[in-house]
């Protein structure tokens, strides 16, 4: 005989309750401190659109560096405080190494099999191993003559045509990577190697922004048919997919024609398949993955570095002034600075530092995924919850860099004990998720920042009246911040 419906309810709330009351006493401490959600839904309705790192931070201020929110069945951990970062990023990377799964980017576009997505194991580490041994300092010397060549052009390309800066700035690291990535000389941005990255780089972009795609937190909406009214993301998603594979198989393939032909030009993916003529599948399907991130990975981050540059340019000419006077000492008249230069720098070396603190390239990190059940500070961390450092919140906190807004070089030339760290060990991700190309990207920064500075001024653009034009210090609100 069938239960009445109260009855039914009843037991189903009891068994709910029991449940929930288990689990609390399994777990034995509490979940960290955060905004109070609603049944089920959690912090959906709380969750901010745009500049989430903002948000976070504010929250930090009620509730400490340590928070957690949730949506529907799926757990973040926001860390808003550098001790806390590197606590369990750091320290405890064994465990907080994975990366969480996104249903749209991963399981239905596929970015989890490149590197900058892959769940953490044997893959991932052959992977990094493989950027890492070519992204080393024996391989600098040969990086160095292309990036020397390419800022001279770039200096060149400001210098004849200044209104269209972030053209030839975005043209500079395509050159560089590409050239030291497949050989391939960048000419234009029209190149078809540079269009097809920039594309996946903004669909990316757009893929993994958190608390976006509903179906990231309810899966089961990847299987409603395309003809149910409201799947029109699923045709976007089929369109990302087609350019990603394109992505991954395109630039390999034309420099394996190439060295079958006899002209291919040195480069790392040259180096691999010559390395390695005859893979099976899989070492194949890593070596394409695994050369084809090299620009993806540099493209957007290190243009918002070098725009951020010349905007603190503009709006800190005394910064400019000072860091003139020091090259004017140590490079002679009628060459350019070179990278045996720069440990006579400290100034532009600082200046650097502070480029990278002002404007995050990445306000949060890439987030993690803990592997498995973890306890902090008295606080219970679920495996498989998604743990976001919040970079912003760290390099302008007025307890780490005393007026975080403002642009002060000086901050790292003096002993202040725990004042002002380097803020290199909040820029480039965390734990076993460093990124890789940190090295080519520091290099290229130093060689261009002090050839800019070693041959022009940077100023406020003019107006028709003759004064000049206040300039825009408004960043953009996407997963990688551009001015």
């Amino acid at each position: 005989m069938a239960l009445p419906l109260t009855h039914a309810c009843l037991c189903v709330i009891l068994v709910s309750s029991f449940v929930l009351w288990l689990d609390r006493r399994l777990r034995r401490f509490p979940m960290p401190p955060g905004p109070r959600g609603f049944p089920i839904i959690g912090n959906a309705l709380q969750m901010p659109q745009e500049r989430e790192w903002v948000k976070f931070t504010e929250w930090a201020k009620t509730y400490g560096g340590i928070l957690h929110l949730s949506i529907f069945n799926t757990h973040f951990i926001v860390l808003n405080d550098a001790e806390v970062i590197a606590d369990l990023l750091e320290k405890r990377s064994a465990i907080y190494s994975d990366r969480p799964f996104f249903p749209l980017a991963c399981d239905l576009i596929g970015y989890d099999k490149f590197i900058i997505l892959e769940p953490y194991g044997p893959r991932l580490r052959e992977g990094r191993k493989f950027l890492l041994n070519n992204f080393n300092t024996r391989n600098m010397t040969a990086f160095h003559t292309v990036q020397k060549s390419k800022v001279s052009l770039f200096l060149r390309k400001i210098l004849e045509d200044n209104a269209n800066l972030r053209l030839h700035v975005r043209w500079l690291v395509a050159a560089i990577v590409f050239q030291v990535s497949h050989g391939r000389n960048i000419t234009d941005f029209n190149d078809p190697f540079v269009k097809l990255v920039e594309t996946t780089n903004e669909d990316f972009a757009l893929s993994v922004r958190p608390f976006v795609y509903l179906v990231d937190s309810l899966p089961f909406l990847k299987y409603v048919p395309d003809w149910v009214p409201g799947t029109g993301w699923k045709s976007v998603v089929k369109e990302r997919r087609r350019t990603l594979d394109r992505l991954r198989d395109y630039p390999y393939e034309v420099v394996k024609q190439q060295l079958a032909q006899g002209t291919a030009q040195p480069s790392i993916t040259a180096s691999v398949i010559e390395n390695n003529p005859n893979p099976d599948p899989k070492e194949e399907e890593l070596q394409k993955t695994s050369t084809s991130v090299l620009y993806s990975a540099a493209a957007d981050t290190s243009v918002s570095a070098i725009e951020s540059f010349f905007l603190i340019m503009t709006l800190y000419p005394e910064v400019q002034n000072k860091a003139q006077v020091e090259l004017d000492s140590v490079v002679e008249a009628g060459r350019l600075p070179d990278y045996g230069d720069r440990d006579k720098l400290p100034y532009i070396d600082a200046l650097i530092k502070e480029v990278l603190r002002w404007n995050p390239v990445l306000p949060l990190a890439l987030p993690h995924s803990l592997m498995e059940d973890d306890t902090y500070r008295g606080y219970h961390i679920p495996k498989g919850a998604t743990v976001l450092a919040n970079s912003w919140a760290v390099m302008h906190d007025p307890a780490l860099y005393p007026d975080p807004f403002e642009v002060k070089p000086e901050r790292y030339l003096s002993d202040q004990g725990a004042l002002n760290p380097d803020p290199r060990q909040f820029a480039f991700g965390y734990g076993r998720r460093v990124c890789p190309g940190q090295l080519l990207a520091e290099d290229t920064l130093f060689l261009l920042i002090a050839s800019v500075l070693s041959t022009m001024n940077i100023t406020k653009p003019i107006g028709s009246d003759g004064l000049p034009i206040d300039v825009n210090v408004e960043y953009t609100s996407g997963a990688i911040r551009r001015v």
